[in-house]
């Protein structure tokens, strides 16, 4: 009996030594230089410049080559060590370049990314970084955005693309200047909210973004699929806007129709 009571003694301080080294094991790993991390698993990468502080908090300056003059920023984070227990990486974030200010949560898991309550604005300079337009000097509002991406194809019959999408953009609009064949062509964009939504179209799962007027009117939809290919559709009601433009139809009518690679090409012009 003696010797059962001592072998159950030795049980839990043996749980209790190895309790003890996965939390030693754990705060080193987050104690190690967010730089050391980035250039062991991302060398060279043109996307990064500077990275400070550790796994736990850091910070790092970011760059996108999206135009002539690079748009940049800063991105600082601070990690969710409880999210270990879903199988997912998490972190509160926050990104900054000029005025423009997002903060909210991303998690990254096994084949797939998301961003959960993400709220802030977009300035204009940051716009005009992304499109070749002439655009009025208002901020875009992002109002408890979340999204939720596969990056492969997974297991079973889940495909990747989005799976999740819900908050919306806001916008007071204003008026908009839009090079297409050496000519500038200009409309007043109305107030608008794009309304973030999940549709399956042709067997994928896509990230719908609903236009919509104050009055709720169907001003255009934007489709984005896991290949990140963009599919523009505008309608009859904003074309409207306008001075030059025409055409007659039904407000709810599309007749504008673009497809190209998100982030690529918008600054030249579709088809039609």
């Amino acid at each position: 009996m003696a010797h059962a009571s001592s072998s159950s003694n030795n049980r839990p301080r043996k749980l209790w030594w190895l309790v003890g080294l996965v939390l030693f094991a754990l705060s080193a790993l987050l104690q190690m230089p967010a730089a050391w991390v980035l250039e062991k698993f991302a060398p060279n990468s043109p996307y990064v410049q500077h990275v400070s502080g550790n796994l736990w908090q850091g910070s790092a300056i970011w760059q996108l080559p999206l135009s002539a003059t690079p748009l940049t920023g800063v991105a600082t984070w601070s990690w969710q060590p409880w999210q270990l227990l879903l199988g997912k990486i998490g972190a509160n974030v926050e990104v900054s370049s000029g005025q423009t200010r997002l903060d909210g949560q991303v998690k990254w898991g096994r084949g797939s990314w998301q961003i959960n309550e993400m709220s802030g604005k977009i300035a204009p300079e940051t716009l005009t970084s992304v499109v070749d337009w002439q655009l009025p000097n208002t901020p875009i509002q992002v109002n408890a955005v979340s999204l939720q991406r596969r990056t492969g194809s997974g297991s079973g019959s889940v495909a990747k693309g989005f799976s999740q999408a819900d908050g919306q953009l806001t916008w007071v609009g204003g008026e908009v200047g839009y090079p297409s064949g050496g000519k500038t062509f200009y409309l007043t964009m109305p107030p608008l909210r794009a309304q973030l939504s999940v549709e399956q179209k042709n067997n994928k799962n896509l990230l719908h973004v609903n236009l919509l007027n104050n009055q709720d009117k169907r001003l255009g939809d934007l489709y984005l699929d896991g290949d990140n290919m963009l599919d523009v559709s505008l309608t009859q009601r904003l074309l409207e806007t306008m001075p030059e433009y025409k055409g007659q139809a039904p407000q709810d009518t599309p007749v504008v129709s673009v497809r190209q690679p998100l982030l690529s090409g918008l600054s030249g012009s579709g088809t039609q």
